[in-house]
C-alpha cells in the first residue's frame, strides 16, 4: 500500500454559551447516521447523494467525525477496462451510489481546536454542526502571523470586512466595534473598509498597525492585502494562505486508494499529542 499525505488545517472552534466546550457538547450527535439529499414530491423522491457520518470519542478528549459520501450524478453508461482499454457497459447500476468521497474532522477538547482534512468544507461543516448541537458555532483561523507579514514587501490595498458577531459587537477595539455599530445603524449586513496605497513599502509602522488588526482577527470576517511578494509580482494575500496545518502520512488501501478512518485518526491524535 502506498503512503498518502493528508493535510489537516487547524482552526479554533467556538461554541456559543459553552466556553470552553466539552465532550458532552457533542453528545446529541449520533455515533452513526446515514444522511440523504433528495428532490421531488414525497411519493416520488429521487436520492441524489448519500452521506454516511461516523462519530467516535477517543480518550474523553478527542471527538472524531468521518464523512463518507457519494453522488448519483454524473453517471456514465460505459467504462473503459484498464487492462485492455476496451470500452464496455458500466457494471454499476445507475441507481447505485459509490461512497468514494472522504472527509475527516477531529475536535480536541483540550486545546479547543478543530482539524479539517479539507478547509474548503469549513462553511458546510459549521452549518452541519450547528444544526446537530443546536448552538451557534464559529470556526476561526489560527495563522502564523509572522509568516503572513514577512511574505508582503509592498502594499497597494488593505481590505477589512466585518459581519456583526459575538466578538466584534462586544469588542473594545474601536475599529471593529464602530464598523459593526454602523452596519446596524444603516440596516446592513456587512461592512467593508479599504485603505489604498501607491505600492508603498511594508514599513514597520504599517506592519505594527497590521499586527494590531491581526490581534483582533476574530472580529473580522476577512482580512486581505493586495501587494507585492518577494518575487515582485502583485498578489492577493489572505489569511487562508497561512492557516496552521498538520500533515500526516497514511497508507491507502491497495484496491480502492481509500483511507481507513481508524488509522487516520490514530495517527493524527498521536501527532497532536507529540507536539
Amino acid at each position: 500500500m502506498a503512503n498518502k499525505p493528508l493535510k489537516f488545517s487547524i482552526f479554533q472552534l467556538i461554541v456559543e454559551t459553552e466556553t470552553p466546550f466539552t465532550v458532552k457538547t457533542f453528545s446529541s450527535i449520533e455515533e452513526q447516521k446515514l444522511e440523504t439529499f433528495e428532490i421531488g414530491p414525497k411519493e416520488d423522491k429521487e436520492t441524489l447523494s448519500i452521506k454516511r457520518v461516523n462519530k467516535e470519542c477517543f480518550e474523553n478528549r478527542f471527538i472524531a467525525f468521518y464523512f463518507n459520501e457519494g453522488s448519483k450524478f454524473p453517471y456514465s453508461p460505459t467504462v473503459i477496462d484498464t487492462t485492455d482499454l476496451i470500452e464496455k457497459e458500466n457494471p454499476r447500476p445507475a441507481e447505485d451510489i459509490e461512497l468514494d468521497d472522504q472527509f475527516f474532522v477531529l475536535i480536541d477538547v483540550s486545546s479547543q481546536r478543530i482539524y479539517l482534512s479539507d478547509q474548503r468544507r469549513k462553511g458546510t461543516f459549521t452549518t452541519w454542526l450547528k444544526e446537530k448541537i443546536g448552538k451557534e458555532t464559529h470556526i476561526k483561523s489560527i495563522i502564523n502571523e509572522e509568516e503572513f507579514l514577512n511574505k508582503i514587501k509592498s502594499v497597494n490595498k488593505i481590505s477589512l470586512s466585518i459581519v456583526p458577531n459575538l466578538f466584534n459587537t462586544s469588542s473594545q477595539d474601536t475599529l471593529s466595534h464602530n464598523l459593526a455599530r454602523d452596519i446596524y445603524s444603516f440596516g446592513g449586513e456587512k461592512a467593508k473598509l479599504e485603505i489604498e496605497y501607491n505600492n508603498t513599502r511594508m514599513t514597520d509602522i504599517i506592519k505594527n498597525k497590521f499586527n494590531q488588526v491581526l490581534g483582533k482577527k476574530n472580529d473580522f470576517q476577512e482580512i486581505t492585502i493586495i501587494g507585492r511578494s518577494d518575487e515582485g509580482f502583485e498578489s492577493v494575500f489572505n489569511l487562508e494562505e497561512v492557516i496552521s496545518k498538520l500533515v500526516i502520512d497514511v497508507s491507502a488501501q491497495e484496491k480502492t486508494n481509500l483511507l481507513d478512518p481508524t488509522i487516520v485518526f490514530n495517527i493524527l491524535i498521536d501527532r497532536i499529542k507529540s507536539i
